[in-house]
Order: C-alpha cells, then structure tokens, then sequence
C-alpha cells in the first residue's frame, strides 16, 4: 500500500493547492474504511488515492490517518474534517438536484400577473393541478390590464396575462385566447328560458357591474352603445366572480368573461350568449429584455393548452346552443 500517512511541516500557502478530487479520495477512504475500497469507488488505482489523500493531508497541516494493527485509523481532526467533508458532498448532490429540477421546471420563483377574471379561479385552479413541485414557488397577482403591461415592461413580473393588446419594444405578447362575453342571469329571471339574448332585450335590466377602467365592463358598454342601448347600472363591483356571485342571489344581471362564476351552481345562474357577439382577448405578455427561465416556457405551454382546450370546448357548446353549460371541471386533465 503506498503511504497514505504524510508526516511534514504546514506550509501557510499550501491551503490553495487543495482540490475537489482530493476532498473526493478523503471522503471515499473515511467512507469505505480502506484506500482499496476508496479506489474501487472511485475507479482509480489505490496509489492514486493515498496520493491523494497524502496531498490533501499535506494541504491541511496535520495528519488525518495512522496506522494501527495494519488498519488505517482516521485522527481525531481526520473525523471533524470528514463532517464537514460530508456537508460538501451532501450540497454537491443539492445542486446536482437543483439542475435536474431546473431542467425538468420544477425549481425556481415565478411570478403572473393577471386581471382578476383569470387570478381569482383559473390561474389558482390550473396552476394547483398541474404543478405538485414542492421547490417552484409562485406568486400570482391580480391587477387591472394596464397595470399589468407596465409590471412587465419593467421586469416585475415574468407573466402577464392582459385583456389588451400590446405594442410595446419591451414586451413580447401572444394572442392566447379570444372569449364571447356572456350574460349571467338569475335562474328564475324571465330572460332565462331564452339561448341567446340581443341588448334590445337587456334595455331596462338591472345591472351589476365591474369599474369603468376594467376592459370587460369597456366592452360591454360599448357593445350596448353601438347597439343604440344603455346600460343601466344598479351595482358596481371590483370583480366580475363579486357580480357573478350577486346575479345567484338575484340581485341583477352581468355581462362578463365566460370563465366567471364557473363555481356557482348552475340552479342559481344561467348563461347566455349575447347577439350580437362582443369579444375579450387574453394576450401573454413577457418582459423582451429579461432572460426567460426554463420554467416560464413550461407555464406559457400550460397556459396556451389550457386556453385552446377551454376555447373549443365554448366553441362546441355555443354550436350546439348550450352556452349556459358550465366549463368541464377537469379540463386541466385534458392537458396531459
């Protein structure tokens, strides 16, 4: 066995000349008990470990094994220095599972912002069954459209879902989706036997509302505006799931996104198409300047297929004229 015990004088400036392979043989030897066994781990010769390891032992100023009875006995330094020895293996394997979880987009920070509509149940709902990674932290932020492009035009976000199109250098955006605004009713309102309605028919309606700044209520004003009608506003609330909720108690009508109100049951809400068709958009946006981690590719491909999927299925049950249908509840199924 080549001397793997080193009986010298420290030299200050040798703590540099330590290495990652040296750190390894140490490690190995203090593991398997022998400097044989270290070389069969680490597929070397058993000179090239004691060679090592006698480097190594050079490098630190003291000796780390002695010989007793033929065995090689670890020093009581050998024994604190391999603790933490063991710590530096134990954060080597950390960041080789850290790369693995980056490139399978399960580690990191990422953070969506998008109007209320999509913040309140889609994003939470899509996101919770489709990302059971214990080490992707996300933070979902619900702000109005204009908002959110300068969230991302300044690199405050990663994502941003917005219901205008945007022309701006520092943003790149998509068209992910184009939605029928709809009309929510309270099941027994008169209105309800109907499948689809025209403003003439909403002339004299109570409405609930959503603020004049949000993009929906813009397009529902104007589709009533072009039509010659007015809306009459009875209640105005922040959100359009806070009006969804107020047509099941009876307390007016709405016109919003489809995906509002999805939660409510189907025996206290009806909806209805409006004729003729208004339109909502939802753009992805995402900052030009910024480099895109793995994961946000992964999050825009589970946005894009869970807008196409809930874009067909509206698009089927508009055909068959069963708008009033709720979306199915496990369209993020659909999704793998």
């Amino acid at each position: 066995m080549s001397n793997i015990v080193s009986t010298h004088q420290y030299n200050s400036n040798s703590w540099w000349l330590m290495n990652i392979r040296q750190i390894e043989a140490f490690h190995a030897v203090m593991e398997t008990g022998s400097a044989t066994r270290a070389a069969e781990r680490l597929n070397i010769s058993q000179p090239a470990v004691s060679k090592l390891v006698k480097s190594f032992s050079e490098s630190c100023g003291f000796r780390l094994f002695q010989r007793k009875g033929g065995q090689l006995v670890p020093t009581r330094e050998a024994q604190i220095l391999a603790t933490e020895v063991t710590k530096v293996f134990a954060g080597a394997g950390r960041i080789k599972e850290v790369a693995r979880a980056l490139r399978s987009h399960e580690w990191g920070d990422i953070s969506i912002a998008a109007p209320p509509a999509f913040a309140i149940r889609f994003l939470p709902q899509l996101l919770a069954e489709n990302m059971q990674m214990p080490d992707l932290r996300m933070q979902v932020l619900s702000r109005p459209s204009p908002q959110i492009i300068d969230m991302v035009a300044t690199q405050q976000v990663d994502i941003g879902l917005s219901a205008i199109a945007v022309d701006h250098p520092d943003i790149e955006s998509r068209l992910l989706v184009t939605f029928p605004l709809i009309c929510l009713l309270p099941a027994g309102h008169q209105l309800a036997d109907r499948d689809e309605l025209h403003v003439n028919d909403l002339r004299n309606e109570p409405f609930i509302s959503l603020p004049s700044s949000d993009c929906s209520f813009s397009r529902a004003e104007r589709w009533f505006q072009l039509l010659g009608g007015t809306m009459k506003r009875r209640i105005e609330v922040p959100f359009s799931e806070t009006a969804a909720m107020l047509v099941a108690q009876g307390a007016g009508i709405a016109v919003v996104p489809p995906i509002a109100g999805m939660d409510i049951d189907p025996n206290l809400v009806v909806r209805r198409k409006l004729l003729p068709a208004e339109y909502t958009d939802l753009w992805l946006l995402k900052p030009r300047l910024r480099h895109t981690p793995l994961v946000v590719g992964y999050i825009e491909k589970l946005l894009a297929d869970a807008c196409d999927t809930i874009e067909g299925d509206f698009r089927a049950r508009s055909d068959r004229g069963a708008f009033d249908s709720r979306l199915p509840e496990d369209f993020s199924e659909e999704l793998s």
